[in-house]
């Protein structure tokens, strides 16, 4: 029988080293990549094409939903979101995303297992505290709507959001995104207008409020 293969990624090394120790307990799992990015769990997902991608939901460069979203484009894997928060929004933009499950890290070493057999076998898996939350969703066929103005901006415009509030200029977010200086200063142009704000005191408090980056 093949092994399952499972790609980690989390910017802490602490994390990941405590991830793969639950993981290397358990026979016939292996772990075949770590990233310590958003952009590097993209790349290393579709290089590597893992059964399972145990992801943080805050990572530097592309946090963990717009990495999801990249990854489930091109193969076809089951992703299981990790995060230090609990809420009815969260829940909703991990579900909306396409990941299979949703694990606070408080819960990570208890639950791990499970919630990594559960999504191999095709089932949805939220832990204890987090499935809480799913009774107050709406039943509709969305699980949450995500805030209106966010939904307008594109993947791209998501990803230089990110970048700047990250503290990047356009001449490094041009260089990450392999794009021009030009068309680095349109996004960050168009994406401002779209979200009316005027200042990057606003985009950082709009990325914080939206679990786009850590306060």
């Amino acid at each position: 029988m093949n092994p399952v293969r499972i790609l980690i990624a989390d910017d802490h090394e602490v994390v990941r080293f405590g991830v793969r120790a639950v993981i290397e307990r358990v026979d016939g799992w292996i772990v075949c990549g770590e990233a310590n990015t958003g952009s590097a769990a993209v790349a290393q997902a579709i290089a590597l094409r893992p059964d399972v991608v145990v992801l943080d939901i805050s990572m530097p460069e592309l946090n963990g939903l717009e990495a999801t979203r990249r990854i489930l484009r091109v193969i076809q894997t089951s992703i299981l979101i990790l995060t230090m928060h609990e809420s009815e929004e969260i829940l909703g933009d991990v579900l909306n995303a396409g990941a299979r499950g949703c694990l606070l890290k408080s819960d990570s070493n208890r639950t791990l297992v499970q919630a990594i057999n559960a999504i191999l076998r095709n089932k949805p898996f939220l832990s204890d505290t987090v499935g809480g939350l799913v009774r107050r969703l709406p039943l509709s066929g969305r699980a949450i709507d995500s805030e209106p103005r966010r939904d307008r901006l594109t993947t791209r415009e998501r990803e230089v959001l990110q970048l700047l509030t990250e503290g990047k200029g356009n001449k490094e977010i041009a260089t990450l995104l392999q794009i021009s200086v030009k068309t680095a200063e349109t996004h960050r142009a168009r994406m401002m207008a779209k979200l009316g704000l005027h200042s990057m005191s606003e985009l950082v408090r709009y990325a914080v409020r939206n679990h786009i980056i850590q306060p």
